[in-house]
């Protein structure tokens, strides 16, 4: 599945990959709060079907708010509850600034491949 999603800053493209047990999210452009909203439900409705395990691929991402931030901290403390875990790859220039200013790197399990992410899941 891949949508495409109009942002207060930017466009988002968000396409579903991965295998029967892990769910890739591969994300494409700005992350702000209305596009924000569109992870959270599609990371919900993974964890409501039991998919436990989920990837986000945010190697294409060249903006992210705090929106954004919140978005992947509900979705890890969802996920934990429920004896899941969320993983992060290719976290780098302006959305790895944003995570490095909010002390938020080291709180996620982060990657610099997809592979790397597979591993040990």
């Amino acid at each position: 599945m891949k949508k495409k999603i109009l942002g207060l800053v930017g466009t988002l493209e968000v396409e579903l990959k991965g295998t029967d047990d892990i769910a890739v999210l591969e994300l494409s452009g700005q992350i702000d709060s209305y596009t924000s909203e569109v992870i959270t439900n599609i990371i919900d409705s993974h964890i409501n079907k039991g998919n436990l395990k989920i990837i986000v691929d945010l190697t294409n991402i060249d903006y992210l708010d705090s929106a954004g931030l919140g978005a992947f901290i509900n979705a890890k403390t969802k996920l934990g509850a429920s004896k899941g875990e969320l993983r992060l790859v290719g976290l780098k220039g302006k959305a790895k600034e944003v995570f490095d200013l909010a002390c938020l790197t080291d709180f996620f399990k982060v990657f610099e491949s997809r592979e790397q992410a597979f591993e040990n899941f």
